[in-house]
């Protein structure tokens, strides 16, 4: 497993790349939660590739994930996988996610779910 976590024009983008393990998700989580803190970027792509799908959330550490990113309501975590399998487990992750307040969208192309991602921050800059 390895991954990669950038800072883009207006949000991060984290790819993960053969992930296996619960053990292996929850390092993933926690450079991501560490990253976005430190960046206070609050707007997040999430990158999936060749990976198994998380349907057991909770053994996944995902519950707390949702749990810090339901606390600011300007948090936006935009999901992408490179398999049918993954994309059904993130649409179950997303349908958690909004179950515990967080702002979580998932999406079969990066073009649609950037345009989500930046639709908040057009939004309240036209508000300005």
């Amino acid at each position: 497993m390895h991954y990669k976590i950038e800072t883009a024009d207006d949000h991060l983008r984290a790819e993960l790349f053969g992930r296996e393990t619960a053990e292996q998700t929850h390092e993933f989580l926690t450079a991501l939660v560490r990253k976005a803190l430190d960046a206070g970027i609050t707007h997040v792509l999430i990158w999936v590739h060749n990976s198994r799908p998380i349907f057991k959330v909770d053994t996944y550490g995902i519950s707390e994930f949702f749990k810090l990113a339901a606390s600011n309501p300007s948090y936006r975590i935009a999901l992408l996988g490179d398999s049918d399998e993954v994309r059904a487990a993130q649409q179950y992750v997303e349908v958690l996610a909004r179950q515990h307040g967080a702002n979580v969208r998932a999406f079969r192309a990066e073009a649609p779910a950037l345009q989500w991602l930046r639709a908040e921050t057009a939004q309240s800059q036209e508000k300005r």
